[in-house]
């Protein structure tokens, strides 16, 4: 809270104050958007060079005349092509870019006999380069020529009324290799100003044979359009009438059918996010490696990933020498005055290191027996084979058992070296 004694704040300008600024900006919008310029004109709708498309920028215009002309146009509306002999296979600038083997297709199914009007694009590139062909620069199209009495009128205003008062210009096309033989220019466009050199004409629509069938190459989709073919001076529908009797012929008999490539264009069923994904994980080479490197990358983290359940390690159970038991097995039996088992082992061992026999033959005879015949047969061992006996017999005192280890010993080494 202000002290009695602080001075008021100072009012901001005028023209900061929202009461001035919120009104000024609203009328400047408004001002923009009735005095921006528009960028409607007569070629506006649908770009699609679709034959579904009625608006100036599509090419039904082009399937009503070919079926005026005795044609049976149809649509494809599946990625399928279709193989039939004797068919005409019109892609016009497609949306959708044709996969490397849906190009290699079509460009099989012209070299076995068959026809292919195509319109190219920045979706078409894979076909360009088949072809030896890339888009030229634009220039001016020279109207074909053609009967006045079918045009009405030998004025040039119409020639120029799409194009707001200019001469149409189109693409051309430029061979990177030598052109086919036998190659047939159906419209071409003029580089630079009117009245230029021969040498700066370019094609702009080309036709040629390929393997056994026929193709007509466009550079620019305006030659096919709907209000580019209903425009009388500039002659595009002659253009368009010349292509396709070019493709009917050249074959054993004439084709008639021509089947518009909808399916590029957006139309039909098309597959949905995850097909797509694997499609383009399936077939492209950027997306095989991109599967490589995500099961790769899914196996490396399934390898390292902490696990629910630690891993047992295998358990070993260490066996200790027979030697570290000795004193042991010493203690335990002088705990419990266990002399005649300690005995025992050790006359058991002793018979090992000097008979030869297997353990059946020591079997068969006892230990106090086999004593009692060492002594019989050696009697310089006798008093030590009679103290054995008696280790085995009864219960000594350790002082007595500790004899009995000497006395072994002087048995082994009397009959060892006898």
């Amino acid at each position: 809270m202000m002290g009695a004694g602080m001075p008021p704040r100072p009012l901001p300008p005028w023209w900061v104050r929202p009461a001035i600024v919120l009104p000024s900006v609203g009328v400047l919008v408004v001002l923009v958007a009735l005095l921006a310029p528009s960028p409607l004109g007569p070629r506006t709708g649908d770009g699609r060079l679709s034959t579904l498309s009625s608006a100036p920028l599509g090419a039904r215009l082009l399937l009503e005349l070919s079926g005026r002309l005795g044609w049976e146009p149809e649509r494809r509306m599946t990625a399928t092509l279709d193989s039939t002999p004797g068919l005409v296979q019109a892609v016009l600038e497609p949306v959708i870019a044709l996969r490397s083997t849906e190009t290699h297709a079509l460009l099989e199914y012209v070299r076995r006999g068959g026809a292919a009007l195509v319109v190219v694009g920045p979706t078409m590139q894979h076909l360009m380069d088949s072809l030896h062909l890339e888009l030229g620069r634009g220039g001016v199209a020279i109207a074909v020529e053609r009967n006045k009495l079918t045009c009405g009128t030998d004025k040039r205003e119409g020639f120029a009324s799409l194009w707001f008062g200019q001469s149409p210009t189109m693409l051309t096309l430029r061979w990177r290799a030598p052109a086919p033989a036998g190659t047939i220019t159906l419209l071409r466009s003029r580089l630079g100003a009117t009245g230029a050199s021969p040498d700066s004409l370019r094609p702009t629509v080309v036709a040629f044979a390929y393997g056994n069938g026929r193709m007509v190459i466009s550079a620019d989709a305006d030659v096919f359009r709907n209000d580019a073919m209903r425009e009388c001076d500039p002659g595009f529908d002659v253009v368009a009438v010349r292509s396709l009797e070019f493709l009917r012929d050249g074959g054993a008999v004439p084709r008639r059918r021509l089947v518009f490539d909808e399916y590029h264009q957006a139309h039909g069923a098309h597959p949905g996010t995850v097909r797509a994904a694997l499609r383009y994980l399936g077939d492209s080479p950027s997306g095989r490696l991109l599967a490589q490197l995500t099961i790769a990358g899914l196996l490396l983290l399934v390898a390292t990933a902490p696990r629910t359940v630690p891993p047992r390690d295998d358990r070993r159970v260490e066996r200790r020498s027979p030697l570290e038991q000795v004193d042991a097995l010493a203690r335990a039996y002088a705990q419990v005055r266990a002399t005649r088992t300690a005995a025992q082992r050790l006359i058991r061992g002793l018979r090992r290191r000097i008979e030869r026999g297997t353990a059946r033959d020591r079997a068969a005879l006892s230990d106090d027996a086999w004593l009692a015949r060492a002594g019989a047969l050696s009697p310089a061992i006798a008093a030590d084979t009679a103290r054995a006996r008696r280790a085995l017999a009864e219960t000594i005192t350790p002082r007595e058992f500790a004899e009995v280890g000497p006395a072994l010993h002087h048995i082994e080494s009397t009959l060892t070296h006898r």
